[in-house]
């Protein structure tokens, strides 16, 4: 899977002209020391985002305790508030890129500016697209096929996000930074810290346990919302230390720079897209899902959030590759970048293979430790069955995504993420579905061969080797 010798046009980009001699190699020492530093990069960020992901699996069972609304609830407002999401999209990966970049260019001075655009760009935006749309939340989730009890609770429930979206993104930003400065541990260290003090909360308050008020699916929000707090405040610490490899002084200097955060949103803004697009198309999935009933949204939410577990670890480890392939880039290592990359997503596609394995054999005892309604566990297991085959081309195509996203040349990315949402994924679901009449197992498979489609055109892609010439 995904030779490290690169093909001539990529090697002639990296080498300059070969002029009919044939391609260079690497040797073995350069390999093992790129695959040590993807793995020092690459493994605390996914170890990261697989302890965040664990929490919200957890918030789940605890709700699944009260009974099948409150998972359909935080299942169809979570597919709505990834498309407001969609701005910290546009944000993430044009900071991603500007501030690796910068930072391997040895350009501390921009890069502690580009860190400041970032956090107040992601904070301004969450209020912008947060705040605004709460009135809107009964509309959304009638629309998206909620019964009167589920729209009770997804009001409660996503108004309390919306509010406290711009923290959250925020948050998001801590973990950024810190990466691209080469400082993925401590990262890690923020995120368990977070998500235990989330875990910790989240029985207490969804139940009422000793002195804390039943507060039920408010009381799972509130411990994320405390949660995601407390890492931007311990974030703005780190960051600020004389021992950050970039000293952030918050008050002092200058707070921003509109012309660099316009070209941060310039580079971000086709990867916002991207995701607005997949929001959409996910939306319209669990539209597709809701027509079959409370009971079935609520197993499609647990195995979104089974499946999300092993799709968010991708993206962690692609988010600390993706700042070292920046790094590379900044400091025309082209070579270590072209490496970097393709160990990067090979090892991604490795893992997702191994989870899709443990899912497909664990899925019967997964589903029974969510549900005790004995008329879930064939429908739980059979969907979590189908949906781990597409988990290797989606780990592909997270892996080639974010070396664009490292690279920061988001267009092609954005072009076949809209020509996989509304040409290959939306007419497959609605064809199996609505159209011929099939169930929630056949859209699911329908899923499954979108996705194939989309990992190999993303591999495709990839190998085009646009992203090495690209400039920031």
């Amino acid at each position: 899977m995904l030779r490290t010798r690169p093909p001539r046009h990529i090697a002639e980009i990296i080498h300059g002209p070969l002029n009919g001699t044939a391609v260079p190699g690497f040797t073995r020492e350069i390999k093992r020391a790129m695959m040590k530093s993807v793995l020092s990069m690459g493994l605390p960020s996914m170890t990261g985002f697989l302890v965040m992901t664990l929490y919200e699996i957890v918030d789940m069972f605890w709700l699944a305790r009260i009974g099948p609304e409150p998972v359909a609830a935080v299942t169809l407002c979570t597919s709505f508030i990834w498309m407001l999401a969609f701005s910290n999209m546009i944000i993430g990966p044009g900071s991603l890129a500007m501030i690796s970049r910068r930072f391997g260019e040895g350009d501390l001075p921009r890069t502690e500016l580009a860190i400041k655009n970032m956090f107040v760009l992601k904070f301004l935006f969450g209020l912008l697209f947060g705040l605004p749309v709460i009135p809107a939340l009964p509309w959304v989730l009638d629309f998206l096929g909620a019964s009167a009890e589920v729209q009770r609770l997804g009001v409660i429930y996503g108004t309390a996000e919306l509010i406290m979206l711009g923290v959250a993104m925020t948050g998001y930003s801590v973990y950024t930074a810190l990466r691209s400065i080469g400082k993925p541990v401590t990262a890690l260290w923020l995120q368990i810290i977070t998500t235990v003090v989330n875990c910790v909360f989240d029985p207490l308050l969804i139940f009422g346990i000793g002195p804390f008020p039943r507060l039920g699916i408010l009381g799972a929000v509130l411990a994320t919302a405390f949660a995601q707090l407390l890492v931007v405040i311990l974030g703005l610490y780190a960051l600020a230390l004389p021992s950050s490899p970039v000293r952030v002084r918050w008050l002092h200097g200058r707070p921003f720079a509109a012309r660099e955060m316009i070209q941060m949103l310039r580079i971000g803004l086709p990867a916002g897209i991207n995701q607005l697009s997949f929001a959409l198309a996910t939306s319209l999935l669990v539209k597709i899902v809701a027509g079959y009933g409370t009971g079935v949204i609520a197993v499609y939410g647990i195995c979104v959030k089974v499946m999300h577990f092993g799709i968010m670890a991708i993206a962690g480890l692609g988010l600390g590759t993706g700042a070292l392939i920046g790094q590379y880039l900044g400091s025309k290592e082209l070579h270590k970048a072209w490496l970097s990359a393709v160990l990067s997503i090979r090892l991604a596609g490795w893992i997702m293979i191994g989870y899709a394995v443990f899912l497909l054999a664990g899925a019967p005892l997964l589903v029974k430790a969510f549900f005790d309604d004995p008329a879930l566990h064939q429908s739980g297991t059979i969907i979590i069955q189908i949906l781990a085959l597409s988990l290797p081309a989606i780990g592909i195509h997270i892996g080639a995504e974010i070396v664009f996203e490292g690279a920061g040349q988001n267009t092609p990315p954005m072009v076949l993420a809209l020509i996989h949402a509304w040409v290959v994924m939306v007419p497959f679901l609605y064809l199996t579905g609505p159209i011929l009449g099939g169930g929630p197992y056949a859209i699911m498979a329908a899923l499954v061969v979108a996705h194939a489609l989309g990992g190999a055109a993303a591999l495709w892609l990839f190998y085009r080797g646009t992203w090495l010439r690209h400039e920031v």
